[in-house]
């Protein structure tokens, strides 16, 4: 196509094939040379060549060019013999590391076996063939290797050109911008391994996984250390020899598969009772009961509703539930929960705060205590693991000596809560002491061993996400279908209702309780409007740090419930909070979650504004949403917006 081309060749003599296809193609050889150095800036202009004479290399001249190919030397592909752990073996005459004869049944052939003419390429091909219908026949039967070989003139390997007098900044790994100073340094700094070599240098780690520069360092980093390229050996080679694309490595992970599924014991009876599943971190959960026509506004409205006025059931299982026993269980609680748990009585439970080390909010949850030495502790869905990671660290780093032992078992119990005033008639029919279950037996935040009707046994606490009366009910996963289908047969005439997520968060922001939304890591126990609930009488995690002064700020953003000034309109969460002559920047506080409130009659939502509530009663507050609504004036309301003091959670 018009180009000039030269070849520079380090041999004094090449096969006379070359010759001829160099002089049909008008291409200029030299021989007895090689490059010296790149010319050019921004691009290449010129090359500076060097010739080689007895012993070495000198400069020689320059010539113009826009483009240098340099060739690497042929390596077979033994990647796949590398990777089941067959060592290659160095072939000085063909300059490169073959796979040997194994034991395997796999066979190389062609270029893979150092055969590089293309008769013998052919018939190696055919020669592995045999062999490997005659290892079907004969198991027994090994492999062979054939012999390597086949190119036309013998092979001058050059690593390096190096001219005397001269500094050369020459690369091994183009990618890496790796030099042959920077293997020499290597050597120097002590790092003789090949492994070594790879790990200090990032030689070999770029796309090409070594392909253009893993031999050559091998070469030089034996003649810094005085020793032949077989004792210095190789890393592993892996497939895939040829780089892929990310996306083919995929795999069957795409879309709902891209993340593994966790469904709960209730799963099939949810689907089966008429539920829209979502997703709840890791675990697939209803999302809400739709009746014919209705949409999820309506539905989830008509759920909230119900359980306010009669009984409604939910699915709970994927909250994280922990067995925690031992003589020092209760030491362990004591530590890490910021509330005291000391006293915590037998057949009680606690709301409890868990804090980082740095003193902000980590979890939430309550923790049950069924005997001398044992506890069941519940965790968010989100935080599950988490809580159990953390814990386990603590008792096997921090606090060794304490005798405790933990287990996740959040896949061996069913829960289901049943919420509502109601919701005592529903649990006194499905177990068989009623008595059990009754307020004088079962006071808030009590928790009672017994066995649902059929003997099966349970662990039931009366404790309320809610706000209403309301138990949550464990079982053995495997009698989770049965236990709900009993509760819902009894609570269904009563006029109750199967209620999911969108139904929950609509009845746990009336009652201005927090849940991953606002413990989302920035966030302190008081800014959560729980600073009761941290003890000064006692050291717990993040108890220290948590009195840093900018943690004391008060003007922190603080925990507030929101309303619309006018009652119908409509607000999202994300949107920012700012005073209302100010719409800009960060703003003074953020909305983390929205609901239409059945209770209230319009929408609410929770959030943190700077100061908390006392700092903005009758003070004129946007809710600014520039990108899906725009401005909505809304009003600073305390968190707990509907019975403020708690009276439907007794009784």
């Amino acid at each position: 196509s018009g180009a000039e081309i030269v070849i520079l060749d380090s041999r004094k003599t090449v096969p006379g094939t070359l010759r001829s296809l160099c002089e049909a193609d008008d291409i200029q050889l030299r021989l007895d040379s090689g490059p010296a150095k790149v010319l050019g800036g921004k691009g290449v202009s010129g090359l500076q060549l060097a010739q080689r004479y007895a012993g070495g290399w000198q400069s020689s001249d320059c010539i113009d060019c826009d483009l240098i190919l340099v060739s690497g030397g042929w390596s077979p592909v033994v990647n796949l013999l590398s990777h089941r752990g067959i060592k290659p073996i160095w072939n000085s005459e063909l300059a490169c590391f073959l796979a040997p004869a194994c034991e395997e049944a796999l066979l190389t052939a062609g270029s893979a076996a150092g055969i590089w003419a293309h008769e013998g390429c052919v018939d190696s091909g055919r020669n592995a063939a045999t062999q490997a219908l005659q290892m079907l026949k004969n198991p027994s039967q090994t492999a062979t290797a054939p012999v390597p070989g086949g190119w036309e003139g013998p092979i001058d390997p050059l690593y390096e050109i190096q001219i005397s007098g001269k500094k050369l900044k020459s690369f091994v790994d183009p990618q890496h911008d790796v030099t042959t100073d920077d293997i020499r340094l290597a050597q120097h700094e002590g790092y003789v391994s090949v492994e070594h070599l790879k790990r200090y240098t990032t030689l070999g780690m770029g796309t090409d996984q070594g392909k253009m520069g893993n031999i050559i360092g091998i070469a030089l980093m034996a003649e810094a250390l005085g020793k032949e390229i077989p004792e210095i050996g190789t890393t592993t080679f892996r497939p895939p020899y040829t780089p892929i694309s990310i996306g083919a490595l995929k795999g069957r992970n795409v879309g709902a598969h891209f993340r593994p599924l966790r469904r709960t014991p209730l799963h099939d009876w949810n689907l089966s009772a008429g539920g829209t599943m979502t997703m709840a971190g890791l675990w697939h959960r209803p999302w809400f009961f739709a009746r014919e026509g209705e949409t999820i506004s309506e539905a989830y409205v008509r759920e909230a509703e119900t359980v306010r006025r009669t009984v409604g059931l939910c699915d709970v299982t994927s909250l994280g539930k922990i067995a925690i026993q031992g003589p020092d269980a209760t030491e362990l609680l004591n530590r890490v929960y910021s509330n005291a748990f000391a006293k915590l009585a037998i057949g009680k439970t606690r709301y409890g705060i868990m804090l980082r080390d740095d003193g902000l909010v980590m979890d939430d949850g309550t923790t049950w205590r069924l005997s001398e030495n044992e506890y069941f502790m519940t965790t968010t869905t989100a935080h599950a693991a988490k809580v159990m990671a953390f814990l386990e660290e603590l008792i096997q780093t921090r606090w060794s000596d304490l005798k405790v032992h933990l287990t996740s078992v959040s896949e061996q119990w069913a829960g289901v809560a049943v919420a509502g005033p109601l919701s005592r008639q529903v649990l006194a029919a499905c177990v068989q002491e009623p008595g059990l279950v009754s307020d004088e037996m079962l006071p808030f935040m009590g928790v009672v061993q017994t066995a649902m009707r059929g003997g099966i046994p349970a662990r039931i606490a009366r404790i309320s996400f809610s706000g209403e009366r309301a138990f949550e009910v464990y079982v053995p996963s495997d009698f989770g279908p049965e236990v709900m289908q009993d509760l819902w047969d009894e609570a269904r005439p009563m006029d109750g209702c199967l209620y999911g997520l969108e139904a929950l968060g609509a009845l746990r922001i009336e009652k201005g309780h927090v849940t991953g939304a606002e413990l989302d890591g920035r966030v302190t126990i008081e800014d959560a409007g729980l600073g009761r609930m941290a003890s000064e009488k006692k050291s717990y995690i993040g108890s220290a740090l948590r009195k840093r002064p900018e943690l004391l700020r008060e003007d922190r953003p603080r925990l507030v419930g929101i309303i619309p000034r006018d009652r119908r309109e409509i607000f999202n969460a994300g949107a920012i909070l700012c005073v209302a002559d100010e719409v800009s920047g960060y703003g003074e506080g953020w909305i983390t979650a929205v609901t239409h409130s059945p209770a209230l009659g319009h929408w609410i939502g929770l959030g943190f504004i700077k100061g908390g509530h006392d700092a903005w009663q009758n003070r004129e507050v946007v809710c600014a949403d520039p990108v899906r609504k725009g401005n909505t004036a809304v009003e600073i309301v305390s968190p707990h917006m509907y019975d403020p003091k708690g009276e439907r959670m007794h009784g």
